[in-house]
Protein backbone atom coordinates (compact mmCIF):
# COMPACT_ATOMS: atom_id res chain seq x y z
CA UNK A 1 0.00 0.00 0.00
CA UNK A 2 1.25 3.33 -0.90
CA UNK A 3 0.33 5.26 2.24
CA UNK A 4 2.46 8.10 1.30
CA UNK A 5 0.37 8.37 -2.12
CA UNK A 6 -2.79 8.49 0.38
CA UNK A 7 -1.45 10.69 2.54
CA UNK A 8 -0.61 13.46 -0.04
CA UNK A 9 -3.95 12.80 -1.51
CA UNK A 10 -5.72 13.59 1.64
CA UNK A 11 -3.65 16.88 1.70
CA UNK A 12 -4.32 18.11 -1.62
CA UNK A 13 -8.60 17.56 -0.51
CA UNK A 14 -7.81 20.06 2.39
CA UNK A 15 -6.35 22.43 0.12
CA UNK A 16 -9.12 22.00 -2.33
CA UNK A 17 -12.12 22.18 0.59
CA UNK A 18 -9.88 25.96 1.69
CA UNK A 19 -8.99 24.48 5.29
CA UNK A 20 -6.05 25.03 6.81
CA UNK A 21 -5.66 21.47 8.30
CA UNK A 22 -7.80 18.57 9.63
CA UNK A 23 -7.98 16.30 12.61
CA UNK A 24 -8.90 12.20 11.96
CA UNK A 25 -9.57 10.15 14.55
CA UNK A 26 -11.70 7.27 13.16
CA UNK A 27 -9.60 3.99 13.47
CA UNK A 28 -10.98 2.72 9.80
CA UNK A 29 -9.43 6.11 8.28
CA UNK A 30 -6.30 6.29 10.43
CA UNK A 31 -5.49 2.63 9.29
CA UNK A 32 -6.61 3.57 5.23
CA UNK A 33 -4.13 6.72 5.82
CA UNK A 34 -1.17 4.64 8.08
CA UNK A 35 -1.52 0.53 8.13
CA UNK A 36 -2.15 0.75 11.64
CA UNK A 37 -4.47 -1.03 13.16
CA UNK A 38 -5.48 1.25 16.62
CA UNK A 39 -8.49 1.56 19.26
CA UNK A 40 -7.99 5.19 19.66
CA UNK A 41 -5.37 7.91 18.00
CA UNK A 42 -5.47 10.93 16.20
CA UNK A 43 -3.58 12.49 13.17
CA UNK A 44 -3.45 15.71 12.69
CA UNK A 45 -2.55 16.56 9.51
CA UNK A 46 -2.43 19.83 7.12
CA UNK A 47 -0.46 20.23 3.95
CA UNK A 48 2.49 20.93 4.77
CA UNK A 49 2.50 17.96 7.64
CA UNK A 50 1.05 14.60 8.90
CA UNK A 51 1.74 13.57 12.80
CA UNK A 52 -0.03 11.11 14.57
CA UNK A 53 -0.79 11.29 17.86
CA UNK A 54 -1.15 7.80 20.30
CA UNK A 55 -0.86 6.88 24.02
CA UNK A 56 1.53 4.86 25.35
CA UNK A 57 0.36 1.65 24.28
CA UNK A 58 1.15 2.24 20.87
CA UNK A 59 3.49 4.63 20.50
CA UNK A 60 6.52 1.91 20.59
CA UNK A 61 4.52 0.65 17.65
CA UNK A 62 3.38 3.64 15.53
CA UNK A 63 7.71 4.70 16.18
CA UNK A 64 8.91 1.75 14.51
CA UNK A 65 6.19 1.29 11.76
CA UNK A 66 3.78 4.25 11.32
CA UNK A 67 4.81 6.05 7.68
CA UNK A 68 4.46 9.98 9.62
CA UNK A 69 5.74 10.87 12.76
CA UNK A 70 4.58 9.57 15.97
CA UNK A 71 4.10 11.23 19.19
CA UNK A 72 2.63 9.98 22.71
CA UNK A 73 -0.33 12.22 23.35
CA UNK A 74 -0.02 12.46 27.01
CA UNK A 75 -0.06 16.16 28.03
CA UNK A 76 -2.59 17.68 25.36
CA UNK A 77 0.63 17.34 23.28
CA UNK A 78 -1.74 17.30 20.20
CA UNK A 79 -3.25 21.19 20.86
CA UNK A 80 0.38 21.92 21.57
CA UNK A 81 1.49 20.78 18.33
CA UNK A 82 -1.34 22.92 16.80
CA UNK A 83 -0.54 25.96 18.71
CA UNK A 84 3.06 25.77 17.78
CA UNK A 85 2.94 25.81 13.56
CA UNK A 86 4.47 28.01 11.90
CA UNK A 87 1.45 28.09 9.76
CA UNK A 88 -1.68 28.48 12.32
CA UNK A 89 -4.73 26.51 11.59
CA UNK A 90 -7.61 29.29 11.13
CA UNK A 91 -9.94 26.60 9.79
CA UNK A 92 -9.09 22.91 11.72
CA UNK A 93 -11.72 20.35 10.09
CA UNK A 94 -13.04 17.31 12.33
CA UNK A 95 -15.25 14.17 10.97
CA UNK A 96 -19.01 14.90 12.40
CA UNK A 97 -19.66 11.57 12.10
CA UNK A 98 -17.31 10.47 14.34
CA UNK A 99 -16.71 12.86 16.91
CA UNK A 100 -19.22 12.21 19.28
CA UNK A 101 -20.94 15.69 21.19
CA UNK A 102 -18.81 14.94 24.62
CA UNK A 103 -15.68 14.49 22.47
CA UNK A 104 -16.46 18.27 20.32
CA UNK A 105 -16.86 19.90 23.89
CA UNK A 106 -13.94 18.76 24.84
CA UNK A 107 -11.83 19.49 21.60
CA UNK A 108 -13.69 23.10 21.69
CA UNK A 109 -12.27 24.09 24.97
CA UNK A 110 -8.79 22.49 24.45
CA UNK A 111 -8.80 24.61 21.45
CA UNK A 112 -9.49 27.85 23.09
CA UNK A 113 -7.32 27.24 26.39
CA UNK A 114 -4.17 25.96 23.80
CA UNK A 115 -4.64 28.27 20.49
CA UNK A 116 -5.83 31.65 21.80
CA UNK A 117 -5.11 32.78 18.12
CA UNK A 118 -8.58 31.65 17.17
CA UNK A 119 -9.12 28.72 15.60
CA UNK A 120 -12.74 27.82 13.58
CA UNK A 121 -13.77 24.13 14.21
CA UNK A 122 -15.19 23.37 10.86
CA UNK A 123 -17.60 19.92 10.91
CA UNK A 124 -16.99 17.43 7.56
CA UNK A 125 -18.60 14.64 6.71
CA UNK A 126 -17.01 11.39 6.49
CA UNK A 127 -14.05 13.63 5.04
CA UNK A 128 -11.83 10.83 3.38
CA UNK A 129 -14.82 8.89 2.12
CA UNK A 130 -14.13 10.59 -1.54
CA UNK A 131 -10.67 8.82 -1.60
CA UNK A 132 -11.83 5.58 0.07
CA UNK A 133 -14.76 5.00 -2.41
CA UNK A 134 -12.69 4.55 -5.22
CA UNK A 135 -10.56 1.59 -4.75
CA UNK A 136 -6.52 1.08 -5.59
CA UNK A 137 -5.35 -2.02 -7.80
CA UNK A 138 -3.89 -3.12 -4.60
CA UNK A 139 -7.51 -3.13 -2.84
CA UNK A 140 -8.84 -4.53 -5.40
CA UNK A 141 -6.96 -7.83 -5.12
CA UNK A 142 -7.75 -7.67 -1.49
CA UNK A 143 -11.25 -7.40 -2.27
CA UNK A 144 -10.56 -10.31 -4.85
CA UNK A 145 -9.26 -12.32 -1.95
CA UNK A 146 -11.55 -12.25 0.71
CA UNK A 147 -14.39 -12.35 -1.98
CA UNK A 148 -13.11 -15.36 -3.11
CA UNK A 149 -12.63 -16.86 0.52
CA UNK A 150 -16.24 -15.82 1.26
CA UNK A 151 -17.26 -18.24 -1.86
CA UNK A 152 -15.28 -20.95 -0.66
CA UNK A 153 -17.12 -20.59 2.84
CA UNK A 154 -20.45 -20.73 0.56
CA UNK A 155 -19.21 -23.81 -0.81
CA UNK A 156 -18.56 -25.31 2.51
CA UNK A 157 -21.49 -24.41 3.71
CA UNK A 158 -23.50 -26.12 0.88
CA UNK A 159 -21.66 -29.20 1.19
CA UNK A 160 -22.63 -29.60 4.92
CA UNK A 161 -26.46 -29.63 4.48
CA UNK A 162 -28.14 -32.15 5.59
CA UNK A 163 -31.52 -32.90 7.58
CA UNK A 164 -31.21 -32.22 11.43
CA UNK A 165 -28.31 -29.72 11.62
CA UNK A 166 -29.57 -26.21 12.78
CA UNK A 167 -28.93 -22.78 11.56
CA UNK A 168 -26.06 -22.20 14.30
CA UNK A 169 -24.23 -25.42 13.18
CA UNK A 170 -23.58 -24.47 9.84
CA UNK A 171 -22.82 -21.09 10.95
CA UNK A 172 -20.05 -22.29 13.42
CA UNK A 173 -18.67 -24.34 10.56
CA UNK A 174 -18.67 -21.28 8.29
CA UNK A 175 -16.50 -19.21 10.75
CA UNK A 176 -13.86 -21.74 11.30
CA UNK A 177 -13.36 -22.53 8.25
CA UNK A 178 -12.69 -18.74 7.66
CA UNK A 179 -10.33 -18.53 10.39
CA UNK A 180 -8.09 -21.83 9.45
CA UNK A 181 -7.91 -19.89 6.08
CA UNK A 182 -6.36 -16.93 7.85
CA UNK A 183 -9.32 -14.66 7.94
CA UNK A 184 -9.10 -12.22 11.37
CA UNK A 185 -13.02 -12.53 11.36
CA UNK A 186 -16.58 -12.78 9.69
CA UNK A 187 -16.91 -9.59 8.42
CA UNK A 188 -20.42 -9.26 10.69
CA UNK A 189 -22.61 -12.31 11.89
CA UNK A 190 -23.17 -15.03 10.25
CA UNK A 191 -26.88 -15.01 9.08
CA UNK A 192 -28.03 -18.95 7.97
CA UNK A 193 -31.42 -19.11 8.03
CA UNK A 194 -33.58 -22.60 7.38
CA UNK A 195 -37.41 -22.33 6.16
CA UNK A 196 -39.84 -19.71 7.58
CA UNK A 197 -36.59 -18.01 8.95
CA UNK A 198 -35.80 -16.92 5.47
CA UNK A 199 -38.45 -14.36 4.88
CA UNK A 200 -36.56 -12.46 8.06
CA UNK A 201 -33.54 -10.68 6.09
CA UNK A 202 -31.61 -10.35 9.55
CA UNK A 203 -32.61 -13.53 11.06
CA UNK A 204 -29.87 -14.96 13.59
CA UNK A 205 -28.64 -18.11 13.16
CA UNK A 206 -30.19 -20.21 16.12
CA UNK A 207 -31.44 -23.58 16.96
CA UNK A 208 -34.16 -24.22 14.16
CA UNK A 209 -33.35 -27.65 12.15
CA UNK A 210 -33.10 -28.45 8.46
CA UNK A 211 -35.76 -30.49 7.15
CA UNK A 212 -35.92 -31.75 3.50
CA UNK A 213 -37.24 -29.34 1.07
CA UNK A 214 -36.49 -26.24 3.46
CA UNK A 215 -35.49 -23.06 1.85
CA UNK A 216 -32.14 -21.91 2.74
CA UNK A 217 -30.56 -18.12 3.25
CA UNK A 218 -27.33 -17.67 3.91
CA UNK A 219 -26.30 -13.87 3.97
CA UNK A 220 -22.16 -14.12 5.28
CA UNK A 221 -18.97 -12.27 4.62
CA UNK A 222 -15.35 -12.17 5.91
CA UNK A 223 -12.55 -9.65 6.87
CA UNK A 224 -9.75 -11.09 5.39
CA UNK A 225 -6.44 -8.93 5.54
CA UNK A 226 -8.59 -6.00 6.79
CA UNK A 227 -10.81 -6.07 3.86
CA UNK A 228 -14.64 -7.15 4.02
CA UNK A 229 -16.28 -9.20 1.37
CA UNK A 230 -20.29 -10.10 1.64
CA UNK A 231 -22.57 -12.12 -0.07
CA UNK A 232 -25.82 -13.60 0.29
CA UNK A 233 -27.38 -16.95 -1.29
CA UNK A 234 -30.57 -18.71 -1.30
CA UNK A 235 -30.56 -22.59 -1.83
CA UNK A 236 -33.05 -25.22 -2.11
CA UNK A 237 -32.88 -27.96 0.26
CA UNK A 238 -34.96 -30.45 -2.02
CA UNK A 239 -37.19 -29.56 -4.28
CA UNK A 240 -38.69 -26.72 -2.14
CA UNK A 241 -42.04 -24.95 -2.59
CA UNK A 242 -43.51 -24.46 -6.18
CA UNK A 243 -44.12 -20.26 -5.29
CA UNK A 244 -40.77 -19.45 -3.82
CA UNK A 245 -39.40 -21.33 -6.76
CA UNK A 246 -41.11 -18.48 -8.75
CA UNK A 247 -40.00 -15.69 -6.82
CA UNK A 248 -36.16 -17.35 -6.86
CA UNK A 249 -36.21 -16.98 -10.50
CA UNK A 250 -37.62 -13.52 -10.74
CA UNK A 251 -34.72 -12.51 -8.62
CA UNK A 252 -32.50 -13.94 -10.48
CA UNK A 253 -33.45 -12.97 -13.61
CA UNK A 254 -33.55 -9.55 -11.97
CA UNK A 255 -29.74 -10.20 -11.08
CA UNK A 256 -28.89 -11.12 -13.81
CA UNK A 257 -30.27 -7.82 -16.03
CA UNK A 258 -28.69 -5.81 -13.77
CA UNK A 259 -25.03 -7.77 -14.21
CA UNK A 260 -25.71 -7.37 -18.00
CA UNK A 261 -25.42 -3.17 -17.36
CA UNK A 262 -22.13 -3.27 -15.63
CA UNK A 263 -20.03 -1.18 -17.02
CA UNK A 264 -17.48 2.12 -16.21
CA UNK A 265 -18.82 5.42 -15.25
CA UNK A 266 -22.63 3.38 -15.11
CA UNK A 267 -24.86 5.13 -12.19
CA UNK A 268 -25.26 2.91 -9.62
CA UNK A 269 -29.05 4.12 -9.04
CA UNK A 270 -29.29 2.99 -12.86
CA UNK A 271 -28.83 -0.75 -11.79
CA UNK A 272 -30.99 -0.68 -9.05
CA UNK A 273 -33.61 0.70 -10.87
CA UNK A 274 -33.53 -2.23 -13.28
CA UNK A 275 -33.37 -4.87 -11.11
CA UNK A 276 -36.31 -2.98 -9.02
CA UNK A 277 -38.36 -2.80 -12.18
CA UNK A 278 -38.11 -6.06 -13.50
CA UNK A 279 -39.32 -7.47 -9.57
CA UNK A 280 -42.39 -4.57 -10.08
CA UNK A 281 -43.33 -5.40 -13.45
CA UNK A 282 -44.03 -9.21 -11.47
CA UNK A 283 -45.92 -8.01 -8.97
CA UNK A 284 -43.28 -8.34 -6.49
CA UNK A 285 -42.21 -4.73 -5.97
CA UNK A 286 -43.55 -4.01 -2.10
CA UNK A 287 -40.91 -6.92 -1.06
CA UNK A 288 -38.12 -4.71 -2.18
CA UNK A 289 -37.18 -3.09 0.71
CA UNK A 290 -33.41 -2.87 0.47
CA UNK A 291 -31.30 -1.31 -1.56
CA UNK A 292 -29.61 -3.60 -5.02
CA UNK A 293 -26.45 -3.37 -3.45
CA UNK A 294 -23.53 -1.69 -1.49
CA UNK A 295 -19.89 -0.31 -0.97
CA UNK A 296 -17.49 -2.30 0.63
CA UNK A 297 -14.37 -2.41 1.62
CA UNK A 298 -12.70 -1.72 4.94
CA UNK A 299 -16.09 -1.68 6.64
CA UNK A 300 -18.73 -3.82 5.49
CA UNK A 301 -20.77 -0.70 4.10
CA UNK A 302 -19.20 2.13 2.86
Amino acid sequence: MNYSQRIQNFQNFIKEQDLDACIIDNCTDIYYLTGLSLSVGQIFISPFTAQLFVDGRYIENCQQYSPIESRISKNDALFSFINSQKNPSKKLGFDQNTMTYAAHDRFSKKIQKYCPQGIHIIPLSSPLESLRSIKDADEIQLLKKSADLGTKGFHLAWSLLKEGITEKYLAQEIEIFWKKEGAEKPAFEINVSFGKNSAMPHHRAGDSVLQEHDIVLIDMGVCLNKYNSDMTRTVFFGEGDAELQKIYHIVEEAQLASLELCKAGLLIETLDKTSRDLITQAAYGEYYTHSLGHGIGLEVHE
